[in-house]
This record gives C-alpha cells, structure tokens and sequence, in this order.
C-alpha cells in the first residue's frame, strides 16, 4: 500500500463536500417550498414553486451518483455536526480519519454556487 492511499485527494474533499451541502440544499428548498405554497395561488408564486421543485427532483441522481462515487473511492462520512460557526465534517477515506470544517458564510457560499450549477443543468 502506497503513501498517498491514506492523503485524501481533492476530489475525494469535493465529493465529502457535495455529499454534505446537498441535503442541506435539499432542506432549504423544501422549507422555501413550504413557505411559497401559502401563496400558491399567486401565478408567479407557482412558477417559482415549479422551478424549485424541478431543482429539487435534480438533487436526489447527484446525492445517489456521489454515494456511487463514495463507495467506489472507500469513503464513508462518520459524522456532520452543524453549529452557529458552520459546519464539521467527520469522515473516513480508505481507513483514515479526516475531519473537514466550512464556516457558516463559505456554507452559504457553497449552496448558492451548487444552485447556480443546478439552474444551469435543467435549462
């Protein structure tokens, strides 16, 4: 077994990363989607509950790929824990324990860079 099999790689970090984001992603347009049906009967209110249900629908083949990917690359996130600083990422890459941190304004950062991509994918 070589070095390099216990150093994660970038995309390893990007895969963990994606994995984590999305279900908050996913948590965020269903609480939006909640709030915008008490104005369902607003025509511009259903366009939008519309989009975000199709951004929605588009997230859960990407959380399967990447659990695909996950799987593959012997990658298993041990445990997430959100805070008011942002978020910590306890995982495990082909036997080695790493930890991973985003801070609250890079989370956001992130989830609206992940919802620009999705917009763009669906046009």
């Amino acid at each position: 077994m070589s070095m390099n099999s216990r150093v994660e790689t970038e995309e390893d970090i990007q895969i963990i990363k994606e994995y984590t984001l999305l279900p908050i992603l996913l948590d965020m347009l269903a609480r939006d989607i909640e709030e915008l049906n008490l104005y369902k009967d607003k025509i511009v209110y259903h366009h939008v509950i519309f989009y975000l249900k199709e951004v929605e629908s588009s997230i859960y083949p990407e959380l399967q790929a990447i659990k695909s990917k996950m799987r593959e690359r012997s990658i298993k996130v041990l445990h997430t824990d959100m805070n008011t600083l942002g978020i910590d990422v306890e995982y495990k890459v082909r036997g080695y324990i790493h930890h991973f941190k985003m801070l609250r304004s890079l989370v956001k950062a992130e989830l609206m860079t992940t919802l620009m991509n999705l917009r763009r994918r669906l046009k």
